[in-house]
Formats: C-alpha cells, sequence, structure tokens
C-alpha cells in the first residue's frame, strides 16, 4: 500500500534551482533539478530547421517539406512555433500517428493469427473511430465511456460527417485479438479469451497486470483471485453482435428500396 503507484494524486512543489532563467516553464525546474543534482549542464538550444523536424516526427510521424522548413525559417514572430504545433495538431496526420500506439495496447490486427488467419469483419471501422477520436480530442473520459460500454450511451457522439453513432464503435476492441479457429478444448479457448479481455483492459486502462491473480492472488499487486473472477464474471458475457452504425440512413434506403 506504501508503493507509490497507489498514492494519490498531487501536486509537487516547483523545486528552486541554481539558474531560473534557463527554465521556460515549471516542468522545466524538474529537469532542471535533476540535471543540477547529476552535475550536468542543459544542451544547447536546437536551431530551427531541427527544432521543426523534431515536431513534425512527433506529432505526425512524417517530415516537414523543404518549403515547410524555409517558411519557418523566414518566420520570425514570437508565435511561429506555437502555430505550427497548433496546424500540425490540426491534420489528419496526428490521429493517424498517434492512433498506432493506441491500437498497439487494444492489440488491434484485422485478422484472428492462428493457422488460416481469418479476417475479423469490420475491424477497420474501429481503427479509424479511434483516429478520428483523436483528430477530434475527444476528452478521455469520453473516450473510455465509449470502450467499455459505448453501446449504452444515451444520446450517443455522433460522427461529423454521416451523423452516425460513434460512441458504439469504441466496443469493437473487445472483438479483437487472436483466435484459435477449431479449438480442440472449447471451455479452454473460452476461458483463454475473456482472459485476454481482462489483461487488456487492466493494462490499458488500470496501468497494471491483473491476469497473474487468474492462477493465485497476485504476489505484488494488491489484486485477489477473487477480483480477477469478479471481472472475469463481468467479461464472460461478451456477445459479438452486429449493430447498425447509422438507423436512420439505413431506414431511408430501405424506404426508397420499399
Amino acid at each position: 500500500a506504501e508503493h507509490w503507484a497507489w498514492q494519490p494524486v498531487a501536486s509537487p512543489v516547483v523545486p528552486e534551482v541554481a539558474d531560473p532563467a534557463w527554465s521556460r516553464s515549471a516542468i522545466d525546474r524538474f529537469l532542471q533539478q535533476r540535471l543540477d543534482a547529476a552535475k550536468l549542464a542543459p544542451a544547447s538550444a536546437a536551431d530551427k530547421p531541427t527544432l521543426l523536424r523534431r515536431i513534425y516526427f512527433d506529432l505526425t510521424g512524417l517530415p516537414p517539406t523543404p518549403a515547410d522548413v524555409d517558411a519557418f525559417v523566414d518566420d520570425t514572430s514570437p508565435d511561429a512555433f506555437e502555430r505550427v504545433v497548433d496546424r500540425l495538431l490540426a491534420a489528419p496526420a496526428f490521429g493517424e500517428r498517434w492512433a498506432r500506439h493506441w491500437l498497439d495496447l487494444m492489440r488491434y490486427a484485422e485478422t484472428r493469427g492462428h493457422e488460416f488467419d481469418f479476417i475479423i469483419p469490420n475491424a477497420f471501422e474501429y481503427r479509424d473511430y479511434v483516429i478520428r477520436a483523436l483528430n477530434a480530442d475527444v476528452p478521455y473520459d469520453t473516450f473510455v465511456a465509449e470502450h467499455l460500454a459505448g453501446d449504452l450511451i444515451t444520446p450517443p457522439r455522433l460522427h461529423p460527417n454521416s451523423g452516425g453513432n460513434e460512441s458504439i464503435l469504441g466496443t469493437g476492441f473487445w472483438h479483437l485479438g487472436e483466435a484459435v479457429h477449431s479449438p480442440v478444448d472449447i471451455r479452454k479457448d473460452e476461458t483463454d479469451r475473456v482472459d485476454n479481455a481482462v489483461d487488456v483492459l487492466s493494462k490499458t486502462f488500470l496501468a497494471m497486470t491483473v491476469s497473474c491473480a487468474r492462477c493465485h492472488d497476485h504476489k505484488l499487486d494488491p489484486i485477489s483471485q477473487r477480483e480477477y473472477y469478479s471481472l472475469w464474471a463481468v467479461f464472460a458475457g461478451l456477445k459479438r453482435g452486429d449493430r447498425d452504425l447509422d438507423a436512420a440512413e439505413s431506414a431511408r434506403l430501405t424506404a426508397e428500396r420499399v
């Protein structure tokens, strides 16, 4: 219980440093404190082309064009860098770059793996949902709620163009993951799939591993086997189902056919 991970979030006191003029923000003070303790000096400031290249790769994963570099070097206004950052944050490539990291946590793939590597139907819908959510700056608490129970959110968040149900797409991650196409032990296959759901949920949303308690009370973290199977019981009832993302549009098309 004394481990740092279990302590409540607190606002630390900003440290005093030997050269406060170097710091541009409170965060810099913490960095400078560690540098001072190690008797190290900060690196010199990057030149403008280097700075631009770093922020491009960081936010979009793509390099700036020569024209981008020339424009930034020639821009002497005090907010030149801030405007570049705002422009990159608003670019579609921002969501495409950072969605990759989230999709890794969700073990995203468009096939099941194993011997015949069956395709997961409509997996791309979840991928595109994550990209749109990041580009729309959807609040994290909303993003989490859509993943855990997006099918129950009323009213749902809607697609900016089609008006379809965005919230329900978050639940698509439950259906991802490796699956055996013809298990010998069906019961074991079922328990393994549920365990995978518990593992992904706990690592992603709790930042800890709960699956160790599948076999015994966790030896390092305060998670009991009883608590693990309480979670397991919730997810054991998950069933794959198809949902209409745009009921109004479907109803209109049906009416036209009739």
